[in-house]
């Protein structure tokens, strides 16, 4: 992995990155003990199957991210939920597939200069590729004291209502995150408020999907 830290800027870059800096088999066992002790609710159902998601750009303000799981027609699906404040989405596209026949929905959104916007957005994801860069990150921190900030924790950074996660999970927080040439598996995307502006869909087979 190709990483280049900018002395003295407070800025972090990683190049084709995993799920964004989450070891991934700590992360899995960590969620898989949390949920054995109670600690994180699986009760977020999805469909049975993912749906992907590309961009060209997605700058986001207040960001933090955990382990967690979704609950889906196969069973528990282990993610990794990266927590936006505000989130500037440029050239968006999203794809889903339906089982068994081919036909694929796709949206676009986001282009010709007026990017989507997204308020308190949550990305439950199980696969991301991109370059990043992050201002004022902080990795390794307890996950349940990102975001709303505690005595023992004043430096919290991400999105107030819904930037942590269970107590001793693995999380990392920044100030700001930028995410370019985004290719991402997804389970599930919730947002307080999203605006599409440029909204396009099409429904057509396999060359329809986003990547």
């Amino acid at each position: 992995m190709d990483k280049k830290v900018q002395a003295g800027s407070g800025k972090t870059r990683w190049k084709r990155f995993g799920i964004v800096l989450v070891p991934v088999a700590a992360m899995t066992v960590g969620m898989f003990a949390g949920v054995a002790n109670g600690a994180i609710p699986v009760d977020i159902a999805v469909s049975g199957g993912s749906f992907k998601v590309s961009a060209a750009e997605l700058q986001a303000n207040e960001f933090s991210q955990y382990g967690n799981f979704v609950k889906s027609p196969g069973g528990q699906k282990p993610v990794a939920v990266a927590a936006i404040g505000d989130a500037k989405i440029t050239k968006l596209c999203q794809s889903v597939e339906v089982p068994g026949i081919g036909v694929v929905l796709r949206i676009e959104a986001g282009g010709e200069g007026s990017p989507a916007t997204a308020k308190n957005m949550t990305l439950a994801m199980d696969a991301l590729d991109g370059d990043a860069e992050f201002e004022n990150i902080d990795i390794g921190v307890d996950a349940s004291r990102m975001a709303k900030g505690t005595p023992e924790s004043p430096w919290a950074k991400g999105p107030a209502a819904i930037g942590n996660g269970a107590p001793g999970m693995f999380g990392q927080q920044a100030t700001k995150a930028t995410f370019t040439n985004v290719k991402q598996s997804a389970w599930l995307v919730t947002a307080t408020n999203f605006k599409l502006n440029g909204l396009h869909l099409k429904v057509g087979g396999k060359d329809k999907v986003c990547f």
